[in-house]
């Protein structure tokens, strides 16, 4: 189930290990990955802050950044913790530093433990895991929000200074509540492989580091075992290791994973197997001392992690104007949702055609070079507007709201077909009579070269129309026969009740909708589309907002439960359920 919802955040606390970089920094060299590293530069553009809560050694860390060449990335983030104290508090304290809510913060981490010690802690913090990094930066658009001169950074920068160094506090009480059980084999050479990598491989809680080449004579003539962890949680599978001596009882290894640092397991361990002598090499994360009483032996336990029940396939698109966005916030999900709504790009032009059906048409029709020359021709359309994974045959559902087809200006090019889109349908920029009110708000200056491109455009363009039906009816056709068989489609359709409330554009827009919903709902009973009618849901005039498609909380609530018992049908399951 989805846990995040970008465009409530104001922090991101970021795990390093196997999350904001691939590797593990004191196992090995690591990675950085260029498309989270322009994550982090985008997010802090949008006002939103980054920082880090991560099992590691400070210095080694900033030194990593630094000699990598991303001295410039760990400038942005702000109140790291970076240490190998149990991380629920340190996330607590790091948004307490901050002065933030814990519902504005997301916490990406690749250990579910790691999130759900954040949890209790946090109840309310959203978490993500490093699978959800791809999705979060695709719907960073939905944040209409900019910071170009990086204030926000700034000011919190000022506070971090000011700030004291908080002391870390007892963690005994999540771990007495985290139900804490291990169980120690001694068949060590029916596990021999999966202890020969837990050996090569730990680092931080490997308190003899004797990578030892001859690990089956060891087990042979030492009293070996190895140990498996399972809490509340989930299961650790095989997680530590020791060899002592037959005679002395002196440890030749003693080892842990850093999967279970800061559980207590390795000092309940050594107290159990009596305190034996034992030559610690290197620098280690965690002290031997310590009396953990939270740690139940019990007689068995699975040797292999649990799985995770494999991930369904099932993929839902919701495209249309971004208002629909408020619907989605009434719909927990069992599957995976993608959204494309309209937004503000780099250049802050706002993305707005991609949604309608003859963008959505033309996308899949034509050639990238086609698109680039469509774009390059006017002002309008901007190259985003061609973005889309519309056609994607892995969706299995897909949502399209009318709303956007129904107001917009439509123009076709009379030499090829391709669309453009620009103001809406009850203003056409190729009739001369209209030239006057389209310039009236421009400067001097600019009316002379704007009137030049008018001209320019109605020698290439005709209007499609008020409302367009026969086009976009020719869109929808084209769209349902290049969808995946896979695919079923549902539109929403706009609401036929008039209201007084009406902008720019939207004026006589219930009249319009019966038009146009009339053929629409005619063409998708005969294509087996599905339709969900806005009308519905209208009781009164208090069901709009600023005007005829703008609507109530209520009204998307309503629209979110119809959303989740179509798709809960189409699909034969129960995918999707109702917050309310």
């Amino acid at each position: 189930m989805r846990n995040y919802d970008i465009t409530k955040t104001k922090l991101i606390i970021w795990d390093l290990d196997e999350t904001f970089w691939h590797g593990t920094l004191e196992e090995g060299g690591v990675i950085f990955n260029p498309d989270t590293v322009n994550f982090i530069e985008e997010l802090t553009t949008k006002g939103i802050m980054n920082s880090i809560c991560s099992k590691n050694n400070f210095e080694r860390v900033k030194d990593e950044f630094v000699m990598s060449g991303f001295k410039h990335i760990w400038d942005l983030f702000v109140f790291p913790s970076i240490n190998f104290s149990p991380k629920g508090e340190r996330v607590r304290g790091i948004i307490s530093d901050m002065n933030l809510r814990e519902e504005n913060v997301i916490l990406i981490d690749d250990n579910v433990s790691n999130l759900n010690e954040a949890k209790f802690y946090c109840p309310k913090i959203m978490t993500a895991m490093p699978r959800n990094i791809k999705k979060m930066s695709e719907e960073l658009y939905l944040v209409n929000d900019y910071d170009f001169e990086h204030t926000r950074l700034k000011q919190y920068k000022i506070l971090e200074e000011k700030a004291a160094a908080r002391s870390n506090s007892s963690n005994e009480e999540f771990l007495r509540a985290s139900g804490i059980k291990i169980c120690i084999k001694t068949d060590c050479l029916n596990n021999i492989e999966r202890i020969k990598k837990l050996i090569l491989r730990t680092n931080q809680l490997n308190f003899t580091k004797f990578r030892d080449e001859n690990l089956e004579e060891t087990i042979k003539n030492n009293n070996a075992a190895y140990i498996i962890a399972e809490d509340r949680f989930g299961n650790y599978g095989i997680c530590g290791f020791y060899a002592a001596n037959k005679d002395t009882n002196k440890l030749v290894h003693f080892l842990f994973s850093c999967r279970i640092m800061n559980m207590g397991i390795e000092q309940f361990v050594y107290s159990y197997l009596g305190k034996p002598d034992i030559d610690i090499q290197g620098e280690v994360a965690s002290g031997l001392e310590g009396n953990v009483d939270w740690v139940e032996i019990v007689k068995d336990l699975e040797i292999k992690q649990k799985e995770k029940p494999a991930e369904n396939n099932i993929n839902i698109l919701f495209k249309g104007p971004c208002d629909l966005y408020s619907t989605l916030s009434y719909i927990n999900s069992d599957c995976n949702i993608d959204t494309e709504f309209p937004y503000w790009n780099k250049e802050l032009v706002y993305i707005l055609a991609h949604t309608h059906t003859a963008f959505i048409e033309q996308t899949h029709k034509f050639s990238q070079s086609k698109l680039n020359q469509i774009a390059q021709r006017f002002p309008f359309p901007n190259k985003d507007e061609f973005k889309t994974k519309f056609f994607d045959p892995k969706y299995n559902l897909i949502f399209l709201s009318l709303l956007t087809t129904t107001h917009s200006g439509l123009y076709i090019n009379k030499n090829d077909g391709a669309y453009v889109l620009f103001g809406y349908a009850d203003c056409d920029i190729t009739d001369e009579n209209n030239w006057e009110k389209i310039l009236a708000p421009l400067p001097e200056a600019a009316k002379a070269p704007n009137l030049l491109m008018l001209k320019e455009f109605k020698t290439d363009y005709v209007f499609a129309g008020n409302p367009p039906v026969e086009t976009v009816l020719g869109n929808l056709k084209y769209i349902g026969e290049n969808l995946s068989d896979n695919t079923k489609l549902v539109l929403i359709l706009g609401s036929e009740i008039p209201t007084d409330k009406v902008q720019d554009g939207y004026a006589n827009m219930a009249e319009r909708h019966k038009i146009f919903n009339s053929a629409v709902r005619e063409f998708a009973h005969k294509n087996e589309i599905g339709i969900i009618e806005l009308t519905d849901f209208i009781k009164s005039d208090e069901d709009y907002t600023t005007c005829i498609n703008h609507f109530s909380r209520r009204v998307y609530s309503e629209l979110a439960q119809k959303i989740v018992n179509i798709s809960n049908e189409i699909l034969q399951k129960k995918y999707l359920s109702f917050k309310g």
